[in-house]
């Protein structure tokens, strides 16, 4: 049976709802279990990696950072679903994406409290089946926690600005109603062939970003990264670091496409595997294979592209690399 989108939709706000009144503990762990099969799988950024059941999900993810956080505010900024590459016989994904506010009081993963109000980027993709969630890949910007609680050791190296990425210029990202095929596929097409040739090197010469981006593009990257806007910004900021300071070993085929209305999102599991071969981020140079986890969100703007949102797993990417960062925070006196 083909899973109705706007019906996973409104199972997908129903959840999110009921997960943020519920208080930590039993009542989280219930409300996972009421919305997904006993065998959901979760994918999620390091520490967390692979989780199997709602327990799991509602006792290692959620509960925690409730109650590091009790005042914990959900503000979305994008939220669409469709099929994956628009096939209807392809799973129903829901996507969302924004940033999560919370009063920073206990410590989580280790990071200490700060006792302020803190931002935590996310991005979550919902895989609906039968009216039931069945797998969740979600990433968590916790390296922003990191940062805010004054223990990123490579801030001054960070190549684009750290901040709180805004939602669309355009403020429609959260399409709640149907919309018109044809408006979805354009998006979905324009997405495709942009990834597809920037697959053939991952580099970004002028041609290519006149063909598929608006001059005035907004780019928000992930904690280490950092945002960058237009195409000087952008070369500076992300892709001539990216270009020179990283050896791109392998190119990974994406795992998912969905597109809605002006807005697609794509998922690799990994993206890249590469080497550090010049102190990409201010980690030393290293003979590591590294790989990344990706997802990027688009916004379509006429013919071109205009914005692009990526989430990476980069606490992941470095402990690949022999800097677990977590692990020195919580050792150090």
């Amino acid at each position: 049976m083909t899973q109705d989108i706007q019906a996973a939709k409104r199972l997908i706000l129903e959840y999110t709802a009921a997960r943020d009144r519920a208080l930590l503990g039993n009542e989280t762990l219930q409300v996972c279990k009421k919305y997904m099969i006993k065998e959901h799988s979760y994918r999620g950024m390091s520490p967390f990696y692979d989780l199997k059941g709602p327990e799991a999900l509602a006792n290692v993810v959620w509960s925690p950072l409730k109650y590091a956080m009790p005042t914990l505010q959900r503000r979305p900024d994008i939220f669409f679903s469709g099929h994956h590459s628009l096939l209807e016989s392809a799973g129903c994904w829901v996507v969302e994406m924004g940033n999560l506010i919370g009063d920073f009081t206990d410590d989580w993963l280790k990071i200490p409290a700060t006792g302020k109000a803190t931002y935590l980027p996310y991005a979550t993709l919902y895989r609906v089946e039968n009216d039931s969630i069945v797998e969740t890949v979600e990433f968590l910007d916790i390296f922003a926690v990191i940062t805010q609680a004054g223990l990123n050791p490579f801030l001054q190296n960070q190549s684009g600005g750290q901040m709180m990425s805004p939602g669309p210029k355009t403020h429609d990202g959260l399409i709640a109603g149907a919309t018109e095929g044809f408006i979805t596929a354009k998006t979905h097409t324009l997405t495709i062939d942009m990834l597809t040739e920037l697959a053939l090197s991952y580099t970004s010469p002028p041609d290519h970003m006149e063909r598929f981006w608006h001059i005035d593009m907004n780019w928000f990257g992930p904690t280490g990264i950092g945002a960058s806007l237009g195409f000087p910004g952008y070369r500076r900021g992300h892709t001539g670091p990216f270009e020179e300071y990283l050896e791109t070993t392998e190119i990974h085929d994406w795992e998912l496409a969905v597109s809605e209305g002006h807005f697609s999102a794509v998922m690799w599991w990994p993206c890249l595997t590469m080497r550090n071969k010049a102190g990409f981020m201010g980690v030393k140079p290293n003979n590591e294979l590294a790989e990344m986890r990706v997802i990027d969100f688009y916004r379509r703007d006429d013919n071109k592209l205009a914005e692009n949102w990526i989430f990476i797993d980069i606490l992941h990417f470095l402990k690949q690399q022999g800097v677990d960062l977590l692990k020195e925070i919580g050792e150090k006196p």
